[in-house]
């Protein structure tokens, strides 16, 4: 946020060196967020950053060890999707703030608008991302450009996942 209210820039996803950015490009339809699943998850830009889901109700309490060495901890850290998430920084984005420069404003696009994504669809793929990717996750388009390292195959992607991708 400190980007846009310094009046570097206008939208969350241009906002160079923060979080926010990190978890759009980690999730982007982009052609260079198509990643191999056998590459590590250290790998993706994000996997330093916690988890931002906390399920309130079955979290434990305290704090929870990364399994893997890219962070502290793989506990969430707020009761709301990063759909949710997004949309409330796009909304915070947008309003004035007394002695800031800075805002998005109100001719851009949503976020969601701007990945190219349907909200419901978002939420599906974000929610069932591991059963919908199962090798490789990216645009149609891209996926379908792709070959297998050793194989040289065509890189398949499951049928819902093509429809969420492209709707």
């Amino acid at each position: 946020m400190n980007p846009i209210r310094a009046a570097m820039c206008e939208k969350l996803e241009d906002s160079d060196h923060t979080s926010v950015q990190r978890r759009i490009e980690a999730h982007s339809d982009e052609p260079e967020a198509a990643t191999d699943a056998d590459k590590p998850q250290a790998e993706a830009v994000d996997a330093f950053l916690a988890p931002l889901d906390l399920d309130e109700a079955s979290a434990a309490i305290g704090p929870n060890e990364s399994a893997s060495a890219a962070r502290c901890s793989d506990k969430g850290f707020l009761p709301m999707s990063l759909e949710d998430y997004l949309l409330l920084l796009d909304w915070t984005a947008r309003q004035s703030v007394d002695g800031k420069r800075g805002r998005t404003p109100v001719c851009v696009p949503p976020i969601l608008k701007r990945l190219g994504l349907a909200e419901s669809n978002w939420c599906e793929l974000v929610s069932d991302f591991g059963k919908l990717f199962s090798t490789v996750a990216g645009k149609p388009a891209v996926v379908d450009s792709l070959r297998t390292p050793h194989g040289h195959r065509r890189m398949h992607l499951r049928r819902r996942a093509r429809e969420l991708m492209t709707a």
